[in-house]
């Protein structure tokens, strides 16, 4: 599968991520994950049609389920590393709305086409009792293809569990972009990176970036 096609595979499965909270403690990461998978995956195939002629419903399906799952402004500082220091709060808060509407716009219509391509294999969740970052590990099913190992880097946020990275056999999503980014910073600047990506451009992570840290 292409370096795209893992990160579509890779996004397919957090149609998994739940908004349900406890009362008095946050959801472990992994039942976070796990718990509404089949619940949304019934919905994408109930509404796959409906999806299909309507991107924009399938659009704000994924902002309003997905995206709150997401630590976006933690990811936008990943992404923009050092640029992110010299940024303004203006810049921050339009390079963050704007990757994240790239990302939503690329991925959104491949998530309903792949959702029943594959199946999530979760693996045992190992986490100390007073951890407040952990990765979700798992495997993607594929028909005819070997498992494709995917975590998922989550830390916790105001009380509840929130993706920051994904890592495809040791390729972080969060590093491969970061690479492409700095270039265009480096080659045209930060504001025009920033309307590049208002204007609908999309980006495509690079291959071969590993998981830092």
């Amino acid at each position: 599968m292409a370096t795209r096609g893992l990160w579509v595979a890779a996004f397919a499965a957090l149609t998994g991520l739940s908004t349900a909270m406890a009362a008095d403690a946050p959801v472990p990461p992994d039942v976070v994950v796990k718990s509404t998978t089949e619940r949304l995956q019934k919905e994408i195939g109930d509404r796959e049609q409906e999806f299909k002629s309507d991107p924009k419903k399938l659009y704000a399906f994924v902002d309003e389920v997905i995206v709150p799952k997401f630590d976006t402004k933690y990811i936008a500082q990943l992404i923009l590393a050092r640029h992110w220091k010299t940024a303004s709060e203006e810049q921050r808060s339009r390079f963050q709305a704007a990757f994240k509407d790239m990302l939503v716009h690329s991925y959104a219509n491949a998530l309903v086409e792949y959702h029943t391509q594959v199946k999530a294999e979760w693996q045992p969740l190992r986490m100390a009792p007073d951890a407040t970052d952990v990765t979700v590990n798992s495997r993607l099913l594929r028909e005819g293809k070997p498992p494709l190992p995917i975590g998922f880097a989550m830390r916790l946020k105001d009380g509840e569990w929130k993706v920051y990275d994904i890592v495809i056999e040791n390729l972080s999503l969060v590093t491969s972009f970061r690479s492409q980014i700095n270039s265009e910073i480096k080659r045209t600047g930060l504001d025009a990176l920033i309307l590049r990506l208002e204007s609908g451009q999309k980006l495509e992570p690079e291959a071969g970036q590993p998981k830092s840290g």
